[in-house]
């Protein structure tokens, strides 16, 4: 929970040396404090404009020469007065100008707590700060550009506009219901409540389907590499890494553990396994391995099953495909390069999405693969991209809870039932929406999501 009328003090720039450090200070004493460090005070440096300044440590001493500038609330980021420093990138410089802040009445702050006090004073909603995480933490360019989206408040510009809709239809069935006998209130009737319910519940579908996009964009896939031993999975790897990740022999059972690499596809964080070949064996060390292939390829988004292409497919292959035949994957027919032996049409397991052949030591066919790829884990059409997503599971349970109470409505008026009970469903969809955007929010929620950011944010 936020310290109502404390001042916090913390690091706004990762630890380790570096050119520049920020110190970040906000509250109600921020200017004070600063003072006490620079001897400068808003009323000799305009708001937004960097000062050159001695910082001196708790024992009055000039501990280095920076920068201070002002930032009077409510134009911060917290909302409140905000001060921050720009000191030389040394620990011990940022280390000594913190103690110095604590020593003249600051308390050090919580992880996310900068963020937290923003969102308290309204100068972001939930949304807005996940997306501002999310951009911290994002892992390609794609996922940064959508973070952004939702940090400059995309999502909230297309849930905000459903939820007044909402909001109007409940207005008129209370009207409806609390003005029944009164002339001049209009009546609502079954078929209008049906007609704007089914056209909520569709806006909310669009909305919800996004998300499969955006958790995608943010959490990334995983890709797993599975299929026997010795048929390329390893050299496939690094052919997709473009770097030598895997060991690569003639040797049958090389890999033994689970071998990753992260890669880009079409703006997707994604997280290539390896996998240890499957078969039976009586390594124990290797018998681990498989163990540990099984649980990899349960969890993966997609698995590519690579067989060699020059070469009949033989029991122990058809075995070890019924391990992923109902998995989404690839068929993969690896040695391109050499002449075909086998045409993957007797794996036609549920979940086979395709088959390509491929030479991961000439690259052959490479291209073909990541584009397959991607069309299985890629964010999919750019419409949904030119907005912003769903990104978080949170999202989508919100949205999942408005469309379901909409559906009860929509059966409700349907059925001819009093105005009461859809209007009980139209206010619980309602009040779903203002979860996800954190106007309405439990502390608990708060918490988890404040305590992922790290110190000065």
């Amino acid at each position: 929970m936020t310290r109502e009328g404390t001042t916090i003090v913390a690091p706004a720039t990762p630890g380790g040396t570096g050119a520049i450090s920020i110190v970040r200070i906000s509250g109600p004493a921020a200017f004070p404090v600063a003072y006490r460090l620079t001897a400068h005070s808003p009323a000799d440096v305009p708001s937004r404009t960097l000062a050159r300044c001695d910082v001196r440590g708790a024992d009055g001493e000039i501990i280095d020469s920076g920068l201070v500038v002002f930032f009077h609330e409510p134009h911060s980021f917290t909302g409140e007065d905000l001060v921050e420093l720009h000191l030389h990138g040394n620990p011990v410089v940022v280390e000594a100008s913190v103690r110095a802040a604590c020593a003249a009445g600051c308390e050090p702050a919580a992880p996310g707590e900068f963020s937290r006090r923003a969102f308290e004073n309204g100068k972001m909603d939930l949304t807005q700060a996940e997306g501002l995480a999310d951009l911290i933490e994002s892992r390609t360019e794609a996922a940064a550009r959508a973070a952004l989206r939702q940090m400059r408040g995309g999502i909230r510009e297309t849930v905000g506009p459903l939820r007044e809709r909402l909001l109007s239809l409940l207005t008129s069935l209370e009207a409806a219901i609390d003005f029944a006998e009164e002339d001049g209130v209009p009546a609502i009737t079954s078929e209008q409540l049906q007609e704007r319910v089914s056209e909520l519940t569709s806006s909310l579908g669009c909305l919800l389907r996004s998300y499969e996009a955006g958790h995608r964009l943010r959490d990334g896939a995983t890709v797993a590499i599975a299929g026997v031993a010795n048929v390329g999975k390893s050299r496939l790897l690094n052919r997709l890494a473009g770097e030598e990740r895997a060991i690569v022999t003639e040797i049958p059972g090389t890999t033994r553990d689970s071998l990753h690499a992260d890669v880009s596809v079409e703006g997707v964080p994604v997280l290539l396994v390896d996998t240890a070949g499957l078969r039976q064996t009586e390594d124990p060390v290797e018998r681990e391995g498989v163990r540990r292939s099984r649980d990899v390829i349960a969890s993966a988004d997609l698995a590519l099953f690579v067989l060699d292409g020059s070469r009949a497919a033989g029991e122990e292959d058809r075995s070890a495909y019924r391990e992923i035949a109902l998995r989404p994957h690839l068929v993969v027919l690896n040695k391109r390069d050499l002449p075909s032996g086998e045409t993957g049409d007797g794996f036609a397991g549920e979940g086979r999405r395709g088959i390509l052949r491929v030479s991961a030591k000439t690259g052959e066919g490479v291209g073909d693969l990541v584009a397959a790829i991607a069309r299985e884990v890629g964010p999919g059409e750019g419409a949904i991209l030119a907005q912003s997503p769903l990104t978080r599971a949170r999202h989508r349970v919100a949205a999942e809870r408005a469309i379901s109470a909409l559906i009860r409505a929509g059966e409700s008026g349907g059925k001819g039932m009093p105005l009461e009970f859809p209007a009980e469903d139209v206010r619980e969809a309602a009040s779903a929406l203002a979860e996800l955007l954190g106007e309405v929010a439990p502390e608990e929620v708060l918490d988890a999501i404040f305590g992922q950011f790290c110190v000065g944010k």
